[in-house]
């Protein structure tokens, strides 16, 4: 095994004589096998080991049993040795993150700390064979675009990952040949994370059932849509530099129509994604559908907006669509910068606007829709979710108060949860006819005193949805709509 590893390392330009890495140990198998590894490799090219370790403050002794045995590992090999302790379910609950998500998050920041700290040039990270294939798929399940399907980089700009060519199997059964001991996270054997569903569900099921070597033909399936997709990137940057315009002192991408129409559909998404990642730098929260619908606006009128991941904002205009940040969150977040805030406390204001995580206590701030999104509200104590999903004939409409499905096509404006405002109606049956807000409320016998606090989701004066009560016919899912947004709610999310 040590020398398949050695050659995909020098195939991929991993390792240079004298390295400084930092390693990820957990004390599980992979991470375990990595650091015997490179423990083995260290003499040869002269690098120099510092082991990290997290500490996720979830499995209680074990997790300090698991500290304690990679301590001993690194003393007894002469290793550098530092720990991180965290407490990863507060910091999800935090930041609106899932554990894995939050474990990811703190895990890298440990890593790159102690990269920088001790003057490294590189981070191993121990993900095998079978990560990739669970990774895949994964992304396949989300909606991911080629990109996305083509797995785990080797390399990606300081991390390397040696172990990518090993399955999971051929790991235990090197550790097991060389009597090395390792560490067994329990929360990897439970179903509680969508990666564990994937891979004790899915692919078990595949490997036993359909074809033992599922976990290669994925892996080799990806290495063919690399391919494909470096082939893809080199005509999406002719026909990019062509057909888009970047408006520097706006910080805003224009995309010229014509230009557009011109280019192979595959060739405009590419297009559209590589904005997407020039204003974000990240593609983790865009799927397909956002994409499509971007491209939907060449048939729209002037004006059609469409707010996005990572608070993107894409206009139609007469001759090119717009995409930047929301102009309203920057000049915010500006404001904030100006009053001299600490960069700790202007970190924590983005967070709650820019990204539209939280509405203020008082009364609903105007805040605009994004998709996907969480928006909690104090005032019924709920959290709102958005998400876009494509319609097809006889899908089942929701017939409850806490799941609402809407044309997204019909709406016209901006929509924004927001109080009422003077003129405010709802559109009450199907041939049209409104009744204003302030009589809805009325009939409904709303208190005088409650009216001016509930959340409303608004196009414009017409009022979508009384949230967790009556909504509008004029946004009403029918044979004809194609993409609908579906909010629900749940409740409670933040007591305590």
């Amino acid at each position: 095994m040590l020398n398949t590893v050695q050659t995909y390392m020098h195939e991929h330009n991993m390792i240079s004589e004298g390295d400084r890495i930092v390693i990820g140990v957990s004390g599980g198998a992979d991470s375990v096998c990595l650091f015997h590894v490179m423990l083995q490799l260290a003499p040869i090219y002269q690098f120099t080991l510092f082991v990290v370790h997290v500490n996720h403050g979830i499995r209680g002794e074990e997790a300090d049993e698991d500290e304690a045995y990679v301590k001993e590992l690194c003393d007894k090999n002469g290793i550098s040795f530092i720990v991180v302790k965290a407490n990863v379910p507060e910091i999800a609950n935090f930041e609106g993150l899932s554990e894995e998500e939050a474990g990811r998050k703190v895990r890298y920041e440990a890593f790159y700390d102690c990269y920088h700290k001790n003057k490294c040039n590189k981070i191993a990270i121990a993900h095998n064979r079978n990560d990739n294939a669970e990774t895949i798929l994964f992304h396949l399940f989300r909606g991911s675009g080629i990109k996305g399907l083509t797995g785990i980089p080797a390399t990606r700009d300081d991390i390397i990952r040696p172990l990518l060519c090993i399955s999971r199997d051929k790991i235990e059964n090197y550790l097991g040949e060389n009597k090395i001991s390792y560490c067994t996270d329990r929360t990897n054997l439970t179903e509680d994370y969508s990666r564990n569903k994937i891979r004790h569900r899915i692919i078990n099921f595949a490997q036993e059932e359909i074809n033992s070597k599922v976990i290669e033909h994925i892996v080799n399936a990806a290495h063919q849509l690399k391919e494909i997709d470096q082939y893809l990137e080199k005509n999406v940057k002719i026909a990019y530099e062509k057909v888009v315009i970047f408006k520097e002192e706006q910080d805003t991408y224009e995309i010229v129509i014509e230009g557009l129409k011109q280019e192979d559909l595959v060739i405009q998404k590419g297009i559209i994604r590589k904005i997407f990642w020039q204003l974000a730098h990240q593609l983790k929260d865009v799927e397909a559908i956002h994409v499509e619908l971007i491209l939907a606006l060449l048939t729209k009128e002037v004006g059609k907006s469409l707010n996005l991941p990572y608070g993107i904002q894409a206009v139609k205009r007469y001759h090119e669509i717009t995409m930047r940040m929301s102009p309203v969150l920057l000049t915010k977040m500006e404001i904030q910068q100006k009053e001299g805030l600490e960069s700790n406390k202007v970190a924590e204001f983005n967070k709650v606007t820019e990204f539209n995580k939280v509405i203020e206590a008082d009364k609903v701030a105007e805040h605009t829709i994004t998709v996907p999104e969480d928006y909690y509200i104090p005032q019924i104590n709920q959290t709102l979710h958005t998400k876009l999903i494509n319609y097809k004939i006889n899908m089942i409409i929701p017939r409850n108060g806490c799941t609402k499905w809407f044309d997204y096509d019909k709406i016209k404006n901006t929509a924004l949860i927001r109080t009422r405002n003077e003129g405010d109606f709802i559109q009450i049956d199907s041939s049209g006819s409104r009744k204003k807000i302030k009589s809805l409320f009325i009939d409904d016998k709303i208190p005088r005193e409650k009216r001016d606090l509930l959340p409303l989701l608004a196009d414009g004066a017409h009022i979508i949805w009384v949230i967790g009560g009556r909504i509008s016919e004029a946004y009403k899912v029918s044979e004809e709509t194609k993409v609908i947004l579906e909010i629900s709610l749940d409740g409670g999310k933040r007591d305590g």
